[in-house]
Parts: C-alpha cells; sequence; structure tokens
C-alpha cells in the first residue's frame, strides 16, 4: 500500500472532500481539543462495548471503519459548535436489495451514532420533540410538533396550542408497566434483556406487543443511541415482518416498508396491521401506517415523522 493509498483510506468519511478543500485552519483552543478527544474515545469505548455486548458472535458488524470516522466528523462538529442529530449518514450504504426484515433492522442499529454528547444532549434537555403530519382516511391531514417533557406536553398545530399535564410525570408502557422519564434510559440494552422487559405482561401476540411498544419508544421518548441501537436490534429478531423496498410515505420520502402481521392479536388494536416505513441507510423511522386485517394495501391512517429529537423550549 502506497502513502497515497493511505492517505486515501484515512480520509474516507462522509465530509471529508469539504475537510481538504477548506484548507489550513488555526488551531483550536487547547481547552477545546481536549474536550474533543475525550468524546472521541468516550464513543469509541461505547461503540466497542455496545458492538460487545449486543451483536452475535456470528455475525460480523458491517461499517465498523466509517462508523469510527462518522463519530470523528460528528464530535468535530461539537467542537465548533454545530448541531448534533440522533442519526447521521454513514455515506448512504444499508442492505442490499431484497434484504430481510432482520437485516433491515440490523443495518439501522449499526447506522445509530454513539456518542456521550448526544446522549448527555438527550438526557439534559428539557424537551423532546416530535414534528409529525397526522393523515386518517377521509380528513386532509394535519401537522403539529409536540413538546414532551417530564410533566406536560404543548402541541402546536397550524390553528392552536394544546398543553396537558403530568402531574405525577409523564411515562410510556413498557411491557406490563410504565417507565418515567428520568428512568428510561436504564432499560437494559442487551436485546435478549430489552425483549423481556417489552414483552412482558402480553395478552395476546408477545411479537406484536414488542412492536408497537419499540415503535412508540423509537419516535416519541428521549432514548439513548444506545437504546435505540437495541430496539432495532430486537426488532430485528421479531418474526412475522415483511419487507418491500421503494415505498413512499405520506410526503413523498422513499424508505423500505417493513409489515406485520398476527394471527393472535394485541386487545388495544385489534383489527389493524401496521407497517412501518424505515430508512436504513441513516437509520431514520419515516412512517407508521396501518391497514384493516385482510385489505391489503387500503392504508386508514398514517403518522409520518418528520423530526424527532431534543429541544431546549417549545419554539
Amino acid at each position: 500500500m502506497t502513502h497515497d493509498d493511505e492517505q486515501t483510506d484515512v480520509l474516507d468519511f462522509p465530509g471529508a472532500a469539504a475537510l481538504q478543500r477548506a484548507g489550513r485552519t488555526e488551531p483550536l483552543d487547547p481547552a477545546v481539543q481536549a474536550r474533543a478527544r475525550s468524546l472521541v474515545l468516550g464513543a469509541i469505548e461505547a461503540d466497542v462495548a455496545d458492538a460487545q455486548d449486543a451483536v452475535p458472535a456470528a455475525v460480523e458488524p458491517r461499517f465498523r471503519r466509517n462508523r469510527v470516522f462518522a463519530l470523528a466528523a460528528a464530535v468535530a462538529a461539537i467542537a465548533v459548535g454545530a448541531a448534533v442529530l440522533p442519526v447521521i449518514d454513514l455515506g448512504g450504504s444499508g442492505p442490499a436489495a431484497g434484504a430481510s426484515a432482520s437485516e433491515v433492522f440490523t443495518s439501522m442499529a449499526e447506522h445509530t451514532t454513539l456518542t456521550d454528547a448526544y446522549n448527555a444532549k438527550t438526557l439534559t434537555e428539557a424537551y423532546w420533540k416530535t414534528t409529525v403530519r397526522m393523515w386518517v382516511e377521509g380528513d386532509k391531514g394535519n401537522t403539529a410538533d409536540y413538546y414532551q417533557s417530564r410533566t406536560r406536553t404543548v402541541i402546536k398545530g397550524a390553528q392552536k396550542t394544546t398543553v396537558k399535564s403530568h402531574p405525577e410525570g409523564f411515562s410510556w408502557q413498557v411491557g406490563d408497566g410504565r417507565v418515567a422519564w428520568q428512568d428510561i434510559n436504564t432499560l437494559p440494552t442487551r436485546p435478549d434483556a430489552l425483549r423481556g422487559v417489552l414483552s412482558a405482561g402480553a395478552k395476546g401476540s408477545a411479537a406484536e406487543q414488542t412492536v408497537r411498544q419499540a415503535g412508540v419508544l423509537l419516535t416519541q421518548a428521549p432514548v439513548s443511541p444506545r437504546l435505540r441501537a437495541a430496539l432495532y436490534r430486537v426488532l430485528a429478531d421479531t418474526p412475522g415482518a415483511v419487507v418491500t423496498e421503494g415505498v413512499k410515505d405520506g410526503v413523498g420520502r422513499t424508505g423500505t416498508q417493513i409489515s406485520w402481521k398476527w394471527t393472535e392479536k394485541y386487545p388495544a388494536h385489534s383489527d389493524h396491521n401496521p407497517n412501518w416505513i424505515v430508512r436504513p441507510s441513516d437509520g431514520r423511522l419515516l412512517e407508521v401506517n396501518s391497514m384493516p386485517g385482510g385489505q391489503d394495501g387500503h392504508i386508514v391512517q398514517r403518522a409520518t415523522y418528520l423530526y424527532a429529537g431534543p429541544a431546549k423550549t417549545t419554539g
């Protein structure tokens, strides 16, 4: 391998070309450099620990080299004050065409960025913001911003703002109990243990309860990147999913549809089957829609997720 080859390999991460074009810059403040170095090392340590805990020994994790460089790029952005998002594109790689649901979700887990900075941001911001376009058959649809905090929910629609108080603290249904905001990231991140918690007390299909509760946590809860990746790995090993590629969501984005059908029904959703539209290349859940049992292709409602992440205020 020549020196030139080595340089190309080292700079093989998203945004490298832009960094090369930028030329020389003045050195960073030593304190900023030290913080950035600490974040990189912490991110790599978390990445390695996650792989050891959650990836089966027989599976070779993909995207490993690009993940490390993407983590470095994300931390470089932190050093100059750029925003950190829940997930970042690792260069467009994803599962091959015709991949199984297990391969799709495993790919999404691999594309979930693990950084101390984002973990801290998720846990300390006042709100978890979700921008959702809701559509029900026979309606025109509407888009609203949902700001969820420990004690209230603020819903900002086009026409009005609604505030709902939670005096006892907001919580999410997990298994047969509820988990509060401050405890959500204490859930286990080993897939087998997390599956056991999600499926606990299921009345009907344990698989359906697992899928539905995982979907709520992925879109509406301030879960850390480590827990997000673990949820995707649980879904990768949940049976009954069918994959359809090249499906558009409610705003025209193209993704991979993953559908479930169960003969035993989760009581609260007795006559509808869920379809998820995901984008494996960056680990995003774009939409959850549903169809009546026995009516494939007839979508009766959609929840299209335009944004999900931490927020300082309600705008």
